[in-house]
């Protein structure tokens, strides 16, 4: 595997290569980006192209290094991951006894840090003092989703990769070259918001179809139904949520899309096979209550995200709905 094989994210390997070539590889990395976008992805690729035998800014596949690389055996290449959610401070007062000693075989000495941005303060001060002073034969890569989360002080001893949210387009692109239908490529590139991990995971679930139409169906009939009906509907909600599927995202996206038809910007409409729906959806509320339903959706995903009951956050949710008492 070489760098030609990584997706959408040309920017950070033009940086990555030019260091390479000018053999000015720094001591700590931050790649930062969302979940899914190829950070692991780019930091093994960059791990196998630093200690490559064969190639100076890339990586051969070939040669020793790589191929230990691609079977997860180099002895100087350590991945640390978060335990229960989180990089405890036991994990990195291992990681900096380990780094104390030189390559067994390789020019440089590599930890990937995945998940980063969930160590606990212990354990980010107790890296901070390796970032501070660390040997000269290593490269600690730091995979991070939400930069927030980390202490200034880290951020401003590591070199920094943005890797961008991946184009629509380019996912759809690659799904279908993958063997998916043009209509579900289309539908999952959308609802994977730049991701490609995302959008592999949506391959998987064959019923998403299915499933996207019967809850539009329900969303359009959702002012008529008892609440008898909207609470049956909430708990197969929470299967689905079981099921890892993308619920929230359906629901903004189709009352976007009733936004988007009100204000004449068609070419916006994801869920164009839809359109008739949309169109009668359309005539049933003012831009105003589409924008506080979208907030309000945004606001029960976060409830969820702090462990409110599935259930309950999705009921209140959806008869707030139902009355546009947003």
């Amino acid at each position: 595997m070489g760098f030609n094989e990584i997706i959408g994210q040309n920017g950070a390997i033009k940086i990555l290569k030019e260091e390479l070539r000018d053999n000015r590889i720094n001591h700590a990395y931050l790649f930062n980006g969302r979940d899914g976008v190829g950070k692991k992805l780019l930091a093994f690729q960059f791990a196998r192209a630093i200690n490559c035998h064969n190639k100076v800014d890339d990586s051969c596949g070939q040669c020793m290094a790589c191929k230990k690389i691609d079977h997860f055996n180099h002895p100087d290449l350590k991945l640390i991951e978060p335990v229960n959610n989180s990089i405890k401070i036991d994990q990195i007062r291992n990681f900096q006894k380990e780094i104390v000693y030189k390559p067994y075989e390789s020019k440089k000495k590599i930890y990937i840090i995945d998940g980063a941005d969930t160590m606990t303060l212990e354990a980010a001060n107790s890296l901070l003092k390796t970032l501070e002073e660390p040997p000269h034969y290593a490269v600690i890569i730091l995979l991070v989703e939400d930069l927030n989360k980390l202490p200034s002080t880290i951020i401003s001893r590591c070199q920094q990769i943005q890797l961008s949210n991946i184009a629509r387009e380019i996912i759809k692109e690659y799904l279908i070259n993958k063997g998916i239908g043009d209509k579900k490529a289309h539908l999952i590139a959308t609802l994977a918001r730049g991701s490609i991990g995302d959008a592999l995971k949506l391959v998987e679930k064959e019923d998403i179809l299915l499933i996207r139409e019967e809850l539009f169906d329900f969303l359009c009939n959702l002012t008529h139904l008892r609440a008898v009906d909207i609470f049956n509907k909430s708990q197969q909600m929470v299967d689905w949520f079981q099921q890892d599927l993308p619920l929230f995202d359906l629901i903004s996206g189709w009352f976007k899309d009733i936004i988007f038809y009100n204000q004449g910007i068609k070419d916006n409409i994801v869920n164009y096979d839809f359109i008739d729906k949309i169109e009668v959806q359309a005539r049933n509320y003012r831009t105003e209550e589409l924008i506080s339903i979208i907030e309000l959706i945004g606001e029960t995903r976060k409830y969820i995200k702090a462990n409110v009951r599935k259930d309950l956050a999705l009921q209140v949710m959806l008869l707030k709905i139902r009355a546009k008492r947003v």
